[in-house]
């Protein structure tokens, strides 16, 4: 299903990254991006984040939330849409080199394929 996929893709999600409806668990979300073709393709696991930490809103019950996640974010998104919707050279290699890596924390994955 996942293997045909030909456009760039951005997945993300934190190791605490449960579904507040459906049940889907952190380790079903990456599932994904092992079946991704290669090229463009790129994951992100915040670690400690849960479901809200890609939003402003919070729900009840959400823990503190690390104030890097949102900056990594940010960043990792910027870039993507510049390399892939502006056709960006110098965003693409940050994506593809270190440069994302160097907005993340210690223990933050970032994988691209």
């Amino acid at each position: 299903m996942f293997g045909s996929v030909k456009i760039p893709w951005l997945l993300m999600t934190g190791t605490k990254d449960d579904s507040p409806i459906g049940n889907t668990t952190p380790e079903k979300r990456r599932e994904v991006f092992p079946h991704l073709p290669d090229g463009g393709k790129y994951e992100l696991v915040l670690d400690g984040a849960e479901h809200m930490a890609f939003s402003d809103r919070t729900l009840v019950g959400t823990k503190h939330r690390n104030p890097n996640h949102h900056q990594a974010i940010i960043a990792l998104t910027t870039a993507f849409w510049e390399a892939y919707l502006r056709g960006d050279e110098a965003a693409k290699t940050w994506l593809d080199g270190d440069g994302a890596k160097a907005v993340l924390d210690p223990k933050d994955q970032w994988q691209r394929k």
